[in-house]
């Protein structure tokens, strides 16, 4: 499986940012060509976001690839409409491997009835139904769970993150994951780690052989 390299000294911050949630957003291995859209269409958005926040910035000479600035606005708004969608798909899978996760290192699990010897994907399918749309956990199994496998690692780390970040932020939207680069370095740090726990137990309804990798550049 290919291994996705973030080296952010490398490349903007911005193309790090877009390469984490086009592969949160588009896992699949015959996705390839829709995420590349998808990441060009983030990189246009951040490049527009940064004009608003900084105005002078885009009155001077910038290092930029022409297929951010050359992507329609009808592109951009398809790409972007879609990644949302995909992404609350995402962060509902994520929160319930989050459960597989803790009782891998033997925490609770929050919502669910105490002395329960074992998890099921119905279970903590049930605990998100309410935040998918779907009408049943077998669909939330169906078309939430099993697309999302392959980025798990990264869903979880996602969801951890706006758990944590959230109560001292009013809003996090896609920008603080174009433009932050420690929140871009957090998360995927923590895809590895998350990783590294579905890999030392079996037992989990995950395969870590079809985890994305994924992994920052060591720092010089």
């Amino acid at each position: 499986m290919t291994e996705h390299l973030i080296d952010l000294n490398r490349i903007e911050v911005y193309e790090g940012g877009a390469t984490l949630l086009s592969l949160l957003a588009y896992p699949g291995h015959r996705e390839e060509e829709t995420r590349a859209a998808v990441h060009a269409s983030l990189c246009h958005h951040a490049l527009r976001v940064i004009c608003e926040i900084a105005p002078d910035w885009a009155l001077w000479p910038q290092r930029i690839k022409p297929i951010y600035a050359l992507r329609t606005a009808r592109e951009i708004n398809r790409d972007l409409r879609t990644l949302q969608r995909r992404l609350r798909d995402r962060k509902a899978a994520g929160r319930m491997a989050i459960g597989f996760l803790k009782a891998a290192v033997g925490s609770p699990v929050v919502g669910l009835a105490a002395g329960r010897s074992r998890l099921s994907i119905d279970q903590l399918a049930r605990l998100v139904l309410d935040d998918t749309g779907q009408t049943s956990p077998e669909n939330v199994e169906a078309r939430i769970w099993r697309p999302s496998l392959p980025a798990i690692h990264i869903a979880t780390a996602f969801q951890v993150f706006l758990q944590i970040a959230e109560p001292e932020m009013d809003k996090i939207g896609l920008e603080t994951f174009l433009l932050n680069r420690g929140a871009i370095a957090g998360v995927v740090r923590a895809a590895e780690y998350h990783a590294s726990i579905i890999a030392l137990n079996p037992r989990l309804p995950i395969d870590p052989a079809r985890l994305i990798k994924i992994r920052l550049a060591e720092t010089r």
